[in-house]
């Protein structure tokens, strides 16, 4: 669900903070999205072993590394290089098995902090060989693995519809 808020009031300089971090999460994803496809329109070559389950080396499951379930609804089965984790990138495969988000977790303190995430994830999205469909930015008061608030910014790679559909099977 997409949320508006709007105020009478100016806006206060940690909402400005959040809003110009957010911002720049969104230019980064629009930069890595360049070249993904070939001049056709297709994907090109062979499909990238990470594009399917089960993920390669040295992507784990979530359940490995946490207490919880191998497929989270609304989030798929989540796999990550520990060594990158908890911000990411984390892979999101769907009930079908194919990879539908690739998710970062960025906490609202960092944010706030306005700390930078240079070469996140730097090339991720051309050598998987997918395209950007959408980004979703939602927020989460916190799990196992993030305890604290955090924003959860999703590169889907699939329509809404179908990422509807894989994510909550």
């Amino acid at each position: 669900m997409k949320t508006r808020i709007t105020s009478s009031t100016s806006p206060s300089p940690h909402a400005i903070a959040t809003r110009v971090a957010a911002a720049g999460i969104v230019a980064f994803v629009a930069w890595c999205s360049v070249g993904a496809f070939a001049s056709d329109g297709s994907y090109g070559e062979a499909a990238h072993p990470a594009r399917q389950l089960p993920a390669p080396d040295p992507y784990v499951s979530v359940a490995e590394i946490l207490p919880l379930p191998e497929f989270i609804a609304g989030a798929g089965a989540l796999y990550v290089d520990p060594a990158n984790a908890p911000v990411g990138p984390w892979l999101a495969y769907g009930a079908d098995g194919n990879l539908a988000e690739i998710l970062f977790m960025v906490p609202l303190s960092a944010m706030q902090a306005a700390e930078n995430w240079d070469d996140l994830a730097t090339g991720l999205v051309s050598e998987l060989g997918v395209s950007i469909d959408h980004v979703d930015l939602s927020y989460n008061g916190g799990h196992p693995g993030m305890a604290e608030p955090h924003y959860h910014v999703r590169l889907v790679l699939v329509s809404a519809a179908v990422q509807e559909r894989v994510l909550n099977p």
